[in-house]
């Protein structure tokens, strides 16, 4: 009966290595993709907030953009609205003026920044050549509109010949719709890295209380193995 309980408390012991090894194994795994590999994929992703664009990927990217992503069309749908509005605006109410007036000048001026956020925004990579071809689009809008209304000239641009005004046109909607966009494309990515390094450290923490819980197990099974058997 002694050799028989012997072997029983031998067996019992070989079992309780086992479930500790596996247990370090499983928290070791964790703590290599949650701590030492997350870290890793955050530098690489902070330093490609300020990477240099690789032009000519993007620009062959940006079909393919506007084929999968139907969204990409809005912001130019609202330049669109902005020029039936503007050529119309003596044919609307009166009651409904000022309203059109704001959205001329926050989505349709050639300084309205709005729209050129909202382009390089949607775009999943190339935001700066978004904003590009919006302000590109925006600048020849208004350049129709000065051509088909001269008058209108002077609420755009204190120039008084109208090649100078469709010179300034073109140039400022360029330069603010490239610049927008791209900003608006950093500010996109910025803000998925904060989300990536919360949900990294959340798996660090999560890391930490399965470590602490594993500590505490084997501790509780060397006070439980240094007890005297009655």
């Amino acid at each position: 009966m002694a050799r028989a309980k012997n072997t029983s408390r031998s067996e019992a012991r070989r079992r309780t290595r086992e479930q500790t090894r596996s247990e370090f194994a499983t928290d070791d795994d964790a703590v290599v993709d949650g701590a030492v590999a997350a870290p890793t994929s955050a530098t690489t992703r902070r330093g490609g907030l300020f990477k240099f664009p690789n032009i000519r990927e993007d620009i062959r990217a940006v079909p393919g953009m506007f084929r999968t992503r139907k969204l990409l069309f809005l912001p130019f749908a609202l330049l669109l609205i902005g020029f039936v509005l503007v050529l119309s605006v003596n044919l609307i109410p009166v009651s409904i003026q000022a309203w059109v007036g704001l959205y001329i000048q926050y989505f349709f001026l050639p300084e309205a920044l709005f729209t050129y956020f909202i382009g390089g925004f949607l775009a999943p990579r190339a935001s700066y050549l978004v904003g590009l071809m919006l302000g590109l689009m925006c600048g020849l809008l208004w350049t129709l509109i000065l051509l088909i209304q001269p008058g209108t000239q002077e609420a755009v641009a204190a120039q008084t010949d109208l090649g100078s005004a469709i010179g300034l046109v073109l140039v400022q909607s360029i330069v603010l719709g490239l610049f927008a966009g791209g900003f608006a494309g950093w500010y996109r990515d910025f803000l998925r890295g904060m989300q990536s390094r919360s949900r990294e450290r959340q798996v660090q923490r999560e890391t930490a209380l399965k470590a602490q819980r594993r500590d505490e197990r084997q501790e509780q099974r060397r006070n439980a193995k240094q007890k005297p058997v009655g």
